[in-house]
Parts: C-alpha cells; sequence; structure tokens
C-alpha cells in the first residue's frame, strides 16, 4: 500500500460510544467489523457467500478488545459474544479509501471531436495486458474499437460472449443492419441517422451494444459517436434550468411494433451517486413527454432542442468506417451514436449487432486485475 498505508497506521482503540473501534480516522460499526470477518467456517469455500444470517447478529455486539499485528497486517477483535476475528487490514484500508483498490473499475472521462483513441488488434487480445488496456479505453471512453476479427457470418456471438452473455431481445440475439425494401426503420436504409441511443423503451435498457462489419461495399455510412456525459455536462455550465428538467421530468418511451409492444418511462438524463452521468436516453421518433404545464413545457422542449444540437454538432463527434473485421464496442447508457448516409445501390453493406449487459466487462477487469490472465468468459455450471 506503500505511503497509503500511513493513515491507517496510528493507534486503534475500542470506542465505548458505539461499541466498535477507532482505525484511521474513523469510528467502525461492531456489526460493520462482524460482517468482514473471512476465516473457513463462516464463508463456503468456492462461492465466499456467508454461511451465517447478518441480522441474526446480536444488535448489541460490541468489540471489548482489538490489537494490530507487529508486521501491521492483521487486526484481532474480540467480540461481547466470545466470537474472535482476524482481519486484513489492507482488506480494511481500501475499503475505508485510504488505500488504492485494484479492482476499482477504471473512472469515466469527458470527450469531445479531439479526443485520441487506440484501436485495438482483435488478435493482440490473448495477451491479458492488452485486454486490460482495451476495458480502460472502454470504461474511460465508453467505447473501443476492435479490427480483424473473423467476419463469418453470425460470428458476432463468439466475438461478444468473449466480454459477456448475450442480451436476447424480441429482435433476436443478433440483429442485422442492411438496406432493405420496405424498411421497417431507418436503420436498414442508406439514409443519415441524427445521433441517438437504443431502446429507450425497455426495461431495462440493454446496456452494451456491439457492431461487427461483415461486409462493406459503400463510400460513406460513416459511424457516429457523441459522449452523453459531455453533452450533459455542457447542458449544465450553459442553464441549468435545462439540465435540472432534463434530471426530472419523466419521458415516456414506446415501442408498438409487429413483434411486440414496450414501454418505460424515465429522465432523458440521469445521474449516479456520485454526480456522474450514468445514463442517456434520446429517441426522438418514440418520446412522449407528459402534458405539463405550457411554462414548464416551453422550458423543456428548449433543454431537449439544445441536446438535439450538441448531440449532432461535430465539435462532439467523432466519425469512422466500418471495415469488414471492424467490431464496434459502446456503452448505450452513456454514447448517442449515429451514422451518416450513403449510397446503397453502390454496394453490399452488412453489419451485425447485439447487446451485453454492464457487468461482463466489469467482471472481465476485475479477474485480470487480481491476475487471472483467462481473457475468455466461461460459463459457470
Amino acid at each position: 500500500m506503500g505511503g497509503r498505508m500511513t493513515a491507517i497506521s496510528g493507534k486503534v482503540s475500542t470506542d465505548s460510544a458505539s461499541g466498535g473501534i477507532r482505525l484511521g480516522g474513523k469510528v467502525l460499526h461492531p456489526l460493520w467489523l462482524r460482517e468482514r470477518v473471512t476465516e473457513a467456517h463462516a464463508l463456503d469455500s468456492i462461492s465466499h457467500q456467508r454461511l451465517y444470517q447478518t441480522a441474526e447478529l446480536d444488535p448489541d455486539l460490541m468489540v471489548e478488545n482489538v490489537l494490530i499485528s507487529e508486521n501491521r497486517k492483521q487486526l484481532s477483535l474480540q467480540f461481547s459474544d466470545g466470537y474472535q476475528a482476524e482481519l486484513n487490514l489492507a482488506e480494511i484500508a481500501i475499503e475505508l479509501g485510504l488505500a488504492q483498490n485494484p479492482e476499482s473499475i477504471p473512472l469515466p472521462k469527458s470527450w469531445q471531436s479531439s479526443l485520441e483513441f487506440k484501436r485495438f488488434s482483435w488478435n493482440d487480445l490473448d495477451d491479458p495486458n492488452e485486454m486490460k488496456a482495451l476495458l480502460t479505453a472502454y470504461f474511460e471512453n465508453a467505447f473501443c474499437i476492435m479490427d480483424g476479427t473473423p467476419t463469418d457470418q453470425d460470428s458476432l456471438k463468439q466475438h461478444a460472449r468473449r466480454f459477456g452473455f448475450l442480451r436476447a431481445t424480441n429482435f433476436g440475439e443478433l440483429f442485422n443492419v442492411e438496406t432493405k425494401p420496405a424498411a421497417t426503420d431507418l436503420a436498414y436504409t442508406d439514409a443519415a441517422l441524427a445521433s441517438h441511443t437504443d431502446n429507450p423503451y425497455r426495461w431495462p435498457v440493454p446496456s452494451i451494444q456491439y457492431l461487427h462489419c461483415i461486409a462493406n461495399g459503400v463510400e460513406g455510412g460513416l459511424s457516429t459517436l457523441v459522449d452523453g456525459m459531455a453533452v450533459a455536462n455542457t447542458i449544465a455550465e450553459e442553464n441549468q434550468d435545462w439540465a435540472d428538467i432534463l434530471e426530472s421530468t419523466p419521458v415516456r418511451f414506446r415501442y408498438d411494433g409487429p413483434t411486440g409492444i414496450y414501454e418505460d418511462t424515465a429522465p432523458l438524463i440521469a445521474r449516479d451517486y456520485r454526480g456522474y452521468v450514468n445514463h442517456i436516453r434520446f429517441s426522438p421518433r418514440l418520446d412522449f413527454v407528459p402534458a405539463l404545464d405550457p411554462e414548464t413545457l416551453t422550458i423543456f422542449y428548449a433543454a431537449r432542442r439544445r441536446m438535439h444540437e450538441l448531440a449532432n454538432d461535430l465539435a462532439f463527434q467523432i466519425q469512422f468506417p466500418f471495415k469488414p473485421g471492424t467490431l464496434l464496442m459502446m456503452n448505450n447508457y452513456r454514447l448517442f451514436h449515429g451514422r451518416t448516409a450513403f449510397n446503397g445501390k453502390q454496394g453490399y453493406r452488412h453489419l451485425q449487432g447485439c447487446y451485453i449487459d454492464h457487468d461482463g466487462p466489469q467482471c472481465l477487469y476485475r479477474m485480470l486485475a487480481i491476475g487471472n490472465t483467462d481473457t475468455h468468459v466461461r460459463r459457470e455450471t
């Protein structure tokens, strides 16, 4: 832990007021401490799940004695019910924020069109360091691009399963983006697609989207990406009233198609407990704002208009072509995506897409962080 451990290397003592202990400038509750025991009889050896019910612990539990080992690696506790425990001090330091957690997912970084990003080679991802670098780029920027993937029909299933488990929808495990006659969606034409997010009408919304290029014989049709965090933060800087209304107004999203009716209601912008933007919902063809009073709706429509302008502003947008073997992995909760127009009569363009959940890449990153170099997701049996 290096110098970070100095903050927890001072004295430790019991705290009579709480029944817990004083450590690293904090008072730790006795039940909080008891829930962190790791002895073999307390945890399952495979799943590491507790073998006892925390709700059944004595609510009046107290720590009667506490010692730190000479090497300052273990914390010895004597509880009022006679239980004795040895806690790992390094793990406690991580939980208290006094030491860095190697498993911590990299924090998001806001970006605009000047972003310089690395494209990764699919054949290099067997190297754990390269896979971890790719995942770091994904968590920071909310996307990554891989080149050189096999382009066999439906091979995307295996590509995506390297990172997580497929999330099937009413469109199937895979969906095909091709120019089609009598298309039921603009995605299946050669028209430009404005910046949007996918499936805001679902509960929950599919998390991570993949687009895999099988064939592309046309010019144009560039993929566009915009950082929703940059857009939301810019709106907040320009007009806090706009930001507040976009983060508080419940908007109904509805898909009414031949294979199903899906509907969900949520604000266009959501933030997590840390204040980071963690969910953008933006699909102007499918949104229905409630019949609020005219003054409120005037503010909402102005804010939504600004959101659209920024999401389609070249100053916020990056563009890149799809070539056979290109695989895009993007966070559908954070990014707007779209497409420039192309001439569908010029040649054949075929992309396949699918979804996985957020926890797949997070799990893979944590496994790599603890030294598990198996970079292929395995299904538990």
